[in-house]
């Protein structure tokens, strides 16, 4: 099970350091530890637990936040609860009509320049 989280961890360049960081530390206990060698292991162990878990977390934060893939860009009403708004979605511009009924396509306007969303 160890083995397992270490080579996951092992695979990233953030896990690679982690590991690192959890080895030197988990050598020191077993070469200086008073205990018989289980003991030793167990505490390698649990360090080299904690400081892959660390990294996991860090890891975890760092990844950038999901772009939303729907945007009104603007919207302009035409009377009481009716209106247009241009949306970008997946790459389009879409002039799309609302009112009390629900939303419908009223044209697709092509690609978004640039690509993505404002």
């Amino acid at each position: 099970m160890i083995a397992a989280a270490a080579a996951r961890l092992a695979a990233s360049p953030r896990g690679r350091a982690a590991v690192l960081a959890a080895a030197v530390p988990a050598a020191a206990l077993v070469a200086l530890s008073p205990g018989g060698l289980s003991t030793a292991a167990a505490r390698a162990a649990l360090a080299a637990a904690a400081v892959g878990a660390v990294a996991a977390l860090l890891r975890r934060r760092a990844r950038p936040a999901a772009t939303a893939p729907l945007a009104v860009v603007a919207r302009e009403p035409l009377g009481p609860g009716a209106g247009l708004a241009v949306v970008h979605a997946d790459g389009r511009r879409l002039l799309v009509g609302f009112g009390r009924d629900g939303v419908s396509l009223v044209q697709d306007l092509g690609a978004v320049p640039g690509g993505g969303l404002p």
